[in-house]
């Protein structure tokens, strides 16, 4: 059976098909992150900050099982509405961590318009946006976060 492993390559790793057919020892010197390989219809990445919510739904032009590991200027984007329950979740999440700020990826096994098709797969407290079609509405986001919060600095 396959499942996403990673891989290391010109000092990046992205995931890859794996077999546990092909696994030997050496697989004992290091930690490793296997998974199941979701039969997924298409991929997600939702960015949260504060409390506005962007997501774009993202596709590798040749159907790659990672589209990260490609030309991020061929990629397809398209703007994807978040059910309400996946966007609850991603705001507990974030309160769950003290964090108001979170880059969280998915893969889609439905249409994406219900809750169940959103298969959580990570979430980066650190994540690039700025290669993003709504780059500029997260932009704002911050904006109003760090002039009008303590914590960002601004005033009340």
């Amino acid at each position: 059976m396959g499942c996403a492993g990673c891989v290391c390559g010109a000092g990046r790793v992205w995931a890859q098909r794996v077999y546990s057919g092909s696994f030997d020892d050496s697989l004992a010197v290091t930690a490793h992150l296997f998974r199941a390989e979701i039969p997924k219809t298409g991929d997600v990445r939702v960015t949260v900050v504060g409390r506005r919510v962007c997501a774009q739904q993202i596709a590798a032009p040749d159907g790659a099982l990672n589209w990260r590991r490609g030309d991020w200027g061929r990629l397809l984007h398209a703007p994807i509405a978040v059910p309400a329950a996946v966007e609850s979740a991603l705001h507990s999440y974030l309160t769950a961590f003290s964090l108001v700020f979170g880059c969280f990826d998915f893969a889609l096994t439905g249409d994406g318009e219900a809750a169940q098709h959103w298969v959580f797969i990570e979430c980066n407290p650190n994540g690039q946006w700025g290669w993003l079609p709504d780059a500029g509405d997260i932009t704002a986001a911050f904006a109003d976060i760090l002039s009008t919060s303590v914590e960002g600095g601004g005033a009340r």
